[in-house]
């Protein structure tokens, strides 16, 4: 019995390593860029300042060591009393039209989901403070790009802001690989007219720079 017993327990964890090696995904993240004149990820802090009343501001989600992609799920939390989700621009690519953003008029180069151009999406909720969105390749082999275009997200501050209040956005990302296996990345936060510094629970500082 401690014989077959040992023999199992030998398949298992070859089994289990097995599994790990092929893993998908798992050194993945994701960063915001506000720099939203310069194509591709840009090493910027996520934060803007000097916004007033009804002015957009926004930033582009870019993937961080993906290597198996085949769909993502995008969501966004902040005080509706202070901005509005602006669908379009808000969307999967970047579009070369010129708009003002963040304090300044730009035309931002166009660019091409991590994906793809052909993206079907499904479960859109669109709530005061609250958006989320997921996205799928329809066909195709899954994108084995490490870094690129996740999401491309604009908002418009209310008619009441000024520039003495702070805005922060909060962001997530859960990527899926060809399996339909998903992996949360955690949440990262865009901010206005504030030190990009943010009083979080541990659990918060646990989901936003945890080891996968």
């Amino acid at each position: 019995m401690r014989k077959y017993l040992t023999i199992f327990c030998v398949v298992a964890l070859g089994l289990f390593w097995v599994g790990a090696a092929f893993a998908a995904n798992e050194n993945a993240y994701f960063k915001i860029d506000a720099d939203l004149a310069t194509k591709g990820y840009q090493e910027t802090q996520p934060k803007v300042s000097g916004i007033a009343a009804t002015k957009q501001i926004g930033f582009a989600i870019y993937s961080q060591g993906w290597d198996n992609a085949k769909g993502f799920t995008v969501a966004f939390e902040w005080d509706s009393t202070k901005a509005d989700f602006r669908k379009p621009p808000s969307d999967t690519q970047i579009q070369d039209n010129e708009m003002s953003v963040n304090g300044a008029t730009i035309t931002p180069p166009a660019e091409t989901n991590i994906l793809g151009s052909t993206l079907i999406s499904a479960g859109e909720v669109n709530l005061p403070g609250k958006y989320s969105i997921s996205w799928a390749q329809q066909g195709g082999a899954a994108s084995t790009t490490s870094v690129g275009l996740v999401y491309f997200a604009i908002f418009r501050t209310t008619s009441t802001f000024k520039t003495t209040d702070v805005l922060s956005i909060k962001a997530s990302v859960t990527v899926a690989d060809e399996t339909g296996a998903e992996r949360f990345l955690g949440y990262r936060y865009f901010n206005v007219n504030q030190v990009a510094v943010k009083d979080a629970t541990w659990g918060d500082v646990k989901n936003q720079f945890k080891n996968f």
